[in-house]
């Protein structure tokens, strides 16, 4: 049994050790066919590390922030390994807490990161960089973002983060019209660049963004037992973002 045991851990696959991409501010919103755009929250950016496991949906979780820092996942994201098809994986997205209209709640989420308790956080995932010890660093964004709908099953723990081709104006004046954070934009054919600021990402804040109350569509979206990411899926649905029934 011991032998056995040892067999079955030297086969796991091996989790990298990794610091998140960064992007590089703009100050206007822009279109370019090279580029896919995608809504930002302005939560707190982390690399979910998954596993690695025996099998598929099992192992434990750790986050990995901007500086670096890692530790385990809090309990509200402890099932995140659950919705991934993988026996190890490393996504990449913000941990985010929202609000009855499925934007970032600041104060709430301030105090989630403090250790107290209130709304559970969600992971918006928005990258896929391994997978059952196979590094994605090199291929092309859209063949990660391929990759993540297919192994990610979503739940009240995480979504994938749909995109947009092209029309970077048209989603910065949506998401400015939701009141969050900004957009993203991230050409098409990048590797992903670990710890680097680089200008293959750009990021687009809204001024004053996430401080806004807009009353926009705010009967779509309902708090009251709804699931936490199905208020994040709910602002989606109001943005003009591809979004397939994979992602759903």
């Amino acid at each position: 049994m011991d032998q056995l045991s040892l067999r079955l851990d030297l086969a796991l696959p091996r989790l990298p050790s990794l610091r998140p991409m960064l992007a590089r501010p703009l100050p206007e919103p822009f279109d370019s066919a090279a580029h896919l755009f995608e809504p930002v929250w302005g939560g707190a950016r982390a690399l979910a590390l998954i596993g690695p496991a025996a099998r598929p949906g099992e192992g434990d979780v750790r986050l990995v922030a901007e500086d670096g820092t890692e530790g385990p996942a809090p309990l509200d994201l402890a099932g995140l390994a659950a919705r991934v098809d993988a026996r190890s994986a490393v996504l990449d997205g913000e941990v985010v807490v929202v609000d009855e209209a499925g934007r970032l709640d600041h104060e709430e989420m301030a105090r989630r990161l403090t250790g107290e308790p209130g709304r559970p956080m969600s992971y918006l995932a928005f990258d896929l960089l391994d997978l059952d010890g196979r590094s994605l660093l090199n291929l092309a964004l859209d063949k990660r973002r391929a990759l993540l709908r297919q192994v990610l099953r979503p739940g009240d723990e995480v979504v994938a983060v749909p995109a947009i081709a092209s029309e970077g104006r048209a989603l910065f004046e949506a998401v400015s019209g939701q009141g969050l954070y900004g957009i993203r934009a991230r050409q098409r054919a990048s590797p992903y660049l670990p710890g680097v600021r680089s200008r293959l990402w750009r990021t687009i804040a809204v001024g004053g963004a996430g401080l806004r109350r807009d009353p926009v569509d705010e009967g779509t979206a309902d708090g009251g037992g709804t699931g936490r990411t199905e208020l994040v899926l709910a602002l989606i649905r109001r943005l003009p973002l591809e979004f397939d029934g994979e992602d759903t």
